[in-house]
Parts: structure tokens; sequence; C-alpha cells
């Protein structure tokens, strides 16, 4: 590589590199080969490999979370926040996520972010039921139900497309605001 690598050019790339061949490849040594630069350029912006890793993860989770509900609350319409979220969920490949929970299989701190990730999004979904009318409890029990419905998704790696994807939406909508 001719440019000087920022330490958020190693955090783009070990997702990419999550993304194709799953967590035991993001070592500073396989990401520095992989990068052509020297592990020298890795250990000039992280202190060691575990303050690496927790910055990938919380970038992920910034990407995956936090920016996606920031962009949900742009819209006016709280049905049409749920509607976004669960088109957006059920209609995009979600091959991080399960790359993601594997780690979470395999390191404490991803599955501490894990568990904070999976709350913090029910929590979200919840709130959008409750905007919408739905009872507290039943806003609860409906949002563990859409959440358990696109982590399976999430793990079959379905992605919806069309009329598939439309009816999806529709039956989850009905289920989480009937």
């Amino acid at each position: 590589m001719s440019k000087r690598l920022t330490a958020q050019d190693w955090i783009d790339f070990a997702l990419k590199t999550l993304a194709r061949e799953g967590f035991h490849a993001l070592k500073a040594d396989v990401l520095a080969r992989k990068l052509g630069v020297s592990r020298g350029s890795f250990y000039w912006h992280f202190k060691d490999l575990r303050d690496f890793h927790g910055r990938v993860i919380a970038h992920w989770r910034r990407i995956a979370t936090d920016a996606i509900i920031a962009d949900l609350e742009r819209h006016d319409a709280r049905e049409a926040r749920l509607e976004v979220l669960l088109r957006r969920a059920f209609g995009h490949d979600a091959l991080m996520e399960v790359r993601m929970r594997n780690w979470a299989d395999k390191n404490a701190a991803a599955a501490r972010v894990i568990g904070e990730i999976d709350r913090q999004r029910r929590g979200y979904i919840e709130k959008l039921l409750r905007q919408a009318g739905v009872a507290p409890s039943a806003a609860a029990t409906r949002a563990q139900v859409l959440y358990w419905s696109y982590l399976g998704a999430a793990l079959s790696r379905s992605k919806l497309t069309g009329a598939r994807l439309d009816r999806t939406v529709a039956e989850l909508k009905l289920i989480g605001l009937r």
C-alpha cells in the first residue's frame, strides 16, 4: 500500500475480512500481510489485539444498530419506522450478523456487546410498538417475537425480495401492531 493507513482503515478492512473469512482472521500479522504493511502500522494505532477487536466491534455496533436507529428516527410516521425497519432487516444480507454472533461464541467482549445490541434493538422495537398504541406488556412480547424472527432469518441467511418481502413485512406488522 502506498498510503499511510489510519485506524479506521484497519477497522474497515477488519470488517471486510470478518465477512469473508470469519473472526479467526482478525490477527495483526494476518491483516498486515493482506494489507501489505508491517505489524508496526497496526501497533501504531492499537495498543494490542484486544483494543483492536473492541474497536472493530464498537464500529460494527455503530453501523449495524446506532446508525440504523438514527436513520429510522428521521421518518415522521411511527408506523413507517416499523415498516422501514422490517424491510431493511428482512431484505438485506445479514452475513455480518452471523459472523459477529459466531465471534461472540468465542470472545467474551464480543458476547457482551452482542447482548447489549440485542437489548438495544429489542428496546427500540418495543418503543415503536408502544408509540403505535400497543400495551407495554404486549409490546415487550411482540418485540421479542419480531426480533427472534429477524435472528432466525439472519441465521438462515435468507434475504427476501419482491412480493415475498412485501408479504413477510405485512404479516410481521400485523403481529407487532395487532
